[in-house]
């Protein structure tokens, strides 16, 4: 289905679905969802029939016709901010047309705010649901009675719904490592590869793939939101991770986009990746996020000769004060360092900045501005404050906007009344890509 050649079959169990459209937003980064790859996975382990729709190239009215045809029992969408909308219309949509369908939700906003998807879904699972969500997909198909299944919620960790009685749930619950090591590779056969292909290749000169080696953040940014991985900082085994990348390589991709939280975060993890790749003679092309902190000059060169391109930092910020009000953990200092050892051994760098932070004044933007522009970067990005749920920004900041659209990725909107004023921050940033496009322009002659 997710390639748009085949319509799917006549009948289903399960079908997931990434309500994400394409509308070419300027920094748009396209992959497969690989929670939906892993959860199928997982089902059609069990015996499940099932399919996946991904909208990312394909509209929805398409998807719903085809799902109709299709009447999977149990049909599960993944929620991410800027996809409310689409998952709202999709699941009103499959509730008039296949009303004895259990329609399903998990993924970030869920996690954080189930009670606001109850009414548009029958349940709703928080946090990693690789465990909880398959077993009650067996369950259901096997019992065929809903209300059986949800008497004995207890065995679904994180499954949240509404009955006579009120609110039923149960607690969330990661994934172990042992778990981790025995989940099978993610199932790729369902998405349109040379979309994704085409995509990356036009923009970057290479195809890369989303891979997670590590679960997890034990650090706690003001801004920053972990509702489904949390700070529960996992390690995958390295075995598996390599199982994962050769599945990758069938498919016709040359690249990985590390989507880690931190991919540096532990040394003797990337030493394991990094020699793994050079002895197996890979030659993929990869990029990973890192902290804004100093490594050994050996790992850099390590990660270089393993194939990394470009390594991510959160820079945030060119104030150390501020950077506190961020609860950033890291410094103006070792950031500058850490940039210019990566940049020195030959691995491009990304910064990705944010201003209008509470709290911060105009000079300290303007700092962060001009240090943007002094570091030797080969990317950057920048953002206004986005106070997501369950983060401390969003309990700091007044006046949120309950109806703000988030359809629209990438504008750099307010969404709460800020004590700057938008058009000067909007102008600011502009002036700001302009200035740093013109230094990487060659000069005419």
């Amino acid at each position: 289905m997710g390639k748009g050649k085949e319509s799917l079959r006549e009948v289903s169990d399960v079908a997931l679905v990434y309500p994400y459209v394409y509308r070419h937003a300027r920094s748009a980064a396209l992959f497969y969802p690989l929670g939906i790859a892993q959860l199928s996975a997982l089902l059609r382990a069990r015996g499940l029939d099932t399919v996946v729709a991904d909208l990312t190239f394909r509209g929805a009215e398409q998807v719903v016709d085809e799902l109709e045809e299709s009447r999977p029992r149990i049909v599960g969408v993944y929620i991410a901010l800027t996809m409310i909308e689409n998952a709202r219309t999709l699941a009103e949509a499959i509730r008039r047309r296949m009303p004895g369908t259990v329609l399903v939700c998990g993924g970030p906003m869920p996690t954080v705010r189930p009670s606001q998807f109850v009414g548009d879904f029958d349940i709703v699972f928080r946090g990693e649901a690789s465990s909880s969500f398959p077993r009650f997909c067996s369950d259901y198909i096997e019992s065929g009675r809903l209300q059986n299944v949800l008497a004995h919620h207890g065995r679904y960790p994180g499954i949240y719904f509404h009955d006579r009685n009120g609110v039923s749930r149960t607690p969330a619950r990661p994934a172990r490592k042992n778990e981790l090591d025995r989940m099978p590779v993610p199932d790729l056969r369902d998405f349109d590869h040379g979309q994704y292909q085409r995509f990356w290749r036009e923009r970057a000169g290479f195809a890369p793939a989303c891979i997670m080696t590590t679960y997890g953040c034990p650090y706690d940014c003001d801004f920053c939101s972990r509702p489904v991985f949390g700070r529960y900082f996992r390690l995958r085994d390295i075995e598996s991770v390599f199982r994962e990348i050769m599945s990758i390589r069938s498919q016709g991709y040359d690249g990985l986009w590390i989507a880690d939280d931190c991919f540096t975060l532990d040394l003797g993890h990337v030493r394991r990746f990094c020699q793994r790749m050079i002895r197996d003679g890979l030659r993929m092309t990869w990029t990973c996020l890192s902290r804004a902190e100093r490594m050994p000059e050996r790992d850099i060169d390590l990660m270089k000769r393993a194939g990394c391109r470009k390594v991510f930092f959160g820079l945030e910020s060119g104030s150390n004060e501020v950077l506190k009000l961020m609860n950033k953990h890291t410094t103006v200092e070792s950031a500058t360092e850490a940039v210019n050892l990566f940049s020195e051994h030959g691995i491009e760098t990304a910064g990705f900045f944010m201003v209008g932070y509470p709290g911060e004044t105009s000079e300290t933007i303007e700092t962060t501005l001009e240090w943007a522009l002094s570091l030797p970067l080969d990317e950057i990005s920048f953002t206004t404050p986005v106070p997501l749920p369950g983060t401390r920004l969003y309990k700091r900041v007044c006046g949120i906007h309950s109806n703000f659209d988030w359809r629209y990725e990438n504008e750099n909107r307010m969404t709460y009344q800020s004590e700057f004023d938008e058009s000067y921050l909007h102008r600011r940033i502009e002036e700001t890509y302009e200035r740093f496009s013109a230094r990487k322009r060659p000069a005419r002659a």
